[in-house]
């Protein structure tokens, strides 16, 4: 990772894979719904694929966020961001963050907050926006889970989920790319659509 590497630089990334996952999600939807180039089995799969990729760009883009402001860097639009690290460089900053630790987990919304407290002042900025979003990011964190695990604890969180859709856990429980397809109300985009614009939303807000 190169140090001089901005917080602007971050979010501009960040955006351009988000926006390469939209156009490979319409294609992919040209390709089953006027086409029939693709089974239904095929688009679930599909659908999955696109949100997990997007969410493994958006855990890259947290770290690289959160490392920059530890390592003091400023916001966008010079917010005064004050790290408590003392800290020259994104690498060092890591290194500390992880301390005794095998690995860090970037995609625990709870655990982003507490970490943001503790080595930013006030936790400013990335606390604030975590805990402004944090329903929704619980529950993109619960669609990765169960996408990545389908553990019973994954299942558990992901029923969760559904249950808010529905109002109630449903009989039959829906693959999760069939679910990113469904949609809130008819005038909805589908869940894809919608958690893709959440995770780009939050990036803008961070950065």
């Amino acid at each position: 990772m190169i140090n001089h590497y901005s917080t602007e630089k971050c979010f501009i990334d960040f955006q351009k894979e988000l926006n390469r996952i939209r156009k490979l999600d319409t294609f992919n939807q040209k390709q089953f719904i006027e086409n029939s180039a693709l089974t239904r089995s095929q688009i679930y799969y599909l659908t999955e694929g696109a949100f997990f990729t997007a969410f493994r760009a958006y855990e890259h883009f947290i770290r690289n966020i959160f490392l920059l402001y530890c390592s003091g860097r400023q916001s966008n639009n010079h917010r005064k961001v004050t790290s408590l690290l003392n800290s020259c460089s994104l690498e060092q900053s890591e290194s500390i963050l992880q301390s005794s630790m095998p690995f860090i987990d970037w995609n625990s919304t709870e655990a982003l907050i507490k970490r943001a407290k503790t080595y930013l002042k006030n936790g400013f900025p990335i606390k604030d926006v975590l805990e402004l979003n944090l329903a929704s990011l619980r529950d993109l964190r619960k669609v990765r889970n169960h996408i990545a695990h389908m553990s019973p604890a994954s299942t558990a969180d992901f029923n969760q989920v559904l249950k808010n859709h529905y109002g109630t856990v449903p009989i039959n429980t829906p693959l999760t790319g069939e679910y990113l397809l469904m949609r809130k109300t008819s005038k909805s985009d589908y869940y894809l659509l919608e958690y893709l614009n959440l995770m780009e939303k939050v990036a803008r807000q961070l950065a």
